[in-house]
Order: structure tokens, then C-alpha cells, then sequence
């Protein structure tokens, strides 16, 4: 799976020193990466609109405008983004996460096409990584099959799903539509997916290092009620820092 190549995710958790990473010279690897990066562009060169990104069905924009929020993950507008289909990479394509409909749009010159999302392995866009994530026996937690923002990566990881739903509101002249958006964190670790949904789950989580993280909450005044992906997200990181 290509959540288990992702490299780790680092960010600044407040008093905790942030970890040095040396880089290398040119080496066997950097050839690796450059030779990688020139057959992929012979090969978009090649094939072009060919390719198996563009198989995808034609999207059918919604028919309605929306009065409060939009479907879409950021901005309703394609910008440039990476994603990983059917075990190809495709770097610089223009192209929207439709959350309501949890797929991914992308644009090839006058059309839109909706990518088949069991093909898409992950997606990078707005500088967020997603992946693809199934729910079964062993994943039972998850809230549904889809995409999920790694928001961070470690021996264990912090996932968010955010999901969009339509409402409708009857006015006296007409039909108004708005795009609701309702926001699932979970925590993977070697033994599971734990599901997030307060203070309780976040510190039971925690178990035997409560306290260490009730100190480092406090210290970086995190607030899990106001402020809750960056609460999650460095309370996170910092309790990875301390199983190591």
C-alpha cells in the first residue's frame, strides 16, 4: 500500500526540538530519481490524452448553485496537484477532490473527467495528502470507504476524513442549496484505527503517557474544542516522539 511509502510528516509541535535532517550528495539515488522523472515524461510525451488517466467518465457538474460552502476541498477551482493512478504517477495535473461526491476531478481541455476512485491510490492537492482507504473487517472504524488527509505520518498516523452533504432550505421564492461539512479524525496505529471524536478518545489513546501529554498540551496551549486538526495533529507528533 502507498500509505507505507509516504515519507514521515514533520511539523513544528512547539518546545520539543525539531529533528535535523542531513542531505546527501549526488548519489546512486538522486540518478534513480532523475532517470524515474525523465521516463515519466517520455511517457506522458508518448501517449498524451492516451493515457489510462484520462479513461476515466465524464463529470456531471451540479446543476444547482450553492448558497452556503461548495462541494469541493479548499476551492472550487482546478489547480495543479499529483496523483497516483493505477500505479502510475502524474505530476502538475489540474484538478478538483469533489467531497460531496468523494471523487476526483481532473481537467483534460474542455472536458472533466471523474477519475475511478478504486484506481486512485493517492492524490496530493493544496499540499495535503490523501489516500485511499477501504473499510472492512479490519477497518471497521473508518466511517466509509474513500479518500482520507494524512495529516500526519509517523509509527503512527493522524487521519481526517471530511465529508460534505447537501442541504436543501424552501424559501418562499425558492430552492436553496447548501454544502454541510462534517469533519472524522483517526489514529493508526500497528494495532488498529482508533476513531477520535473527543478528549476522552484523544487521552485514552494516549493511556500510560496521560500526563507527558496533558503537560504538552497545556505548555502549547492547544485547545481540542477550538482549535482541533492542530490540537490533534501536534498532540499526535508529540506522543510519537515519545513512544520512540
Amino acid at each position: 500500500m502507498y500509505f507505507d511509502r509516504l515519507p514521515a510528516v514533520w511539523i513544528n509541535i512547539g518546545f520539543f526540538p525539531n529533528k535535523i535532517i542531513a542531505q546527501d550528495t549526488v548519489s546512486e539515488s538522486t540518478f534513480y530519481q532523475e532517470a524515474l522523472v525523465n521516463t515519466m515524461a517520455l511517457y506522458h510525451q508518448s501517449f498524451g490524452n492516451q493515457s489510462a488517466l484520462y479513461n476515466g467518465s465524464i463529470y456531471g457538474e451540479y446543476l444547482f448553485r450553492f448558497i452556503g460552502g461548495h462541494p469541493f476541498f479548499d476551492s472550487p477551482d482546478p489547480v495543479a496537484g499529483s496523483v497516483l493512478y493505477d500505479g502510475i504517477m502524474y505530476d502538475s495535473i489540474f484538478m478538483r477532490y469533489d467531497e460531496i461526491r468523494d471523487i476526483l476531478v481532473i481537467n483534460s481541455q474542455a472536458n472533466r473527467i471523474q477519475l475511478f476512485s478504486e484506481k486512485v491510490e493517492y492524490f496530493r492537492l493544496f499540499n495535503s495528502n490523501f489516500l485511499r482507504l477501504v473499510k472492512d473487517s479490519l477497518t471497521n472504524n473508518l466511517v466509509s470507504t474513500g479518500f482520507y488527509n494524512l495529516l500526519y505520518k509517523g509509527k503512527i498516523s493522524l487521519l481526517k476524513k471530511q465529508i460534505k452533504t447537501i442541504r436543501e432550505v424552501i424559501t418562499t421564492t425558492e430552492l436553496q442549496h447548501f454544502a454541510d461539512t462534517k469533519d472524522y479524525y483517526f489514529i493508526k496505529s500497528d494495532d488498529g484505527i482508533y476513531p477520535i471524536r473527543n478528549k476522552k478518545d484523544l487521552f485514552k489513546f494516549f493511556g500510560g503517557k496521560k500526563k507527558e501529554m496533558q503537560q504538552f498540551i497545556r505548555a502549547n496551549h492547544l485547545n481540542f474544542r477550538k482549535d482541533r486538526q492542530n490540537t490533534l495533529t501536534k498532540a499526535t507528533a508529540y506522543y510519537d516522539i515519545l513512544k520512540k
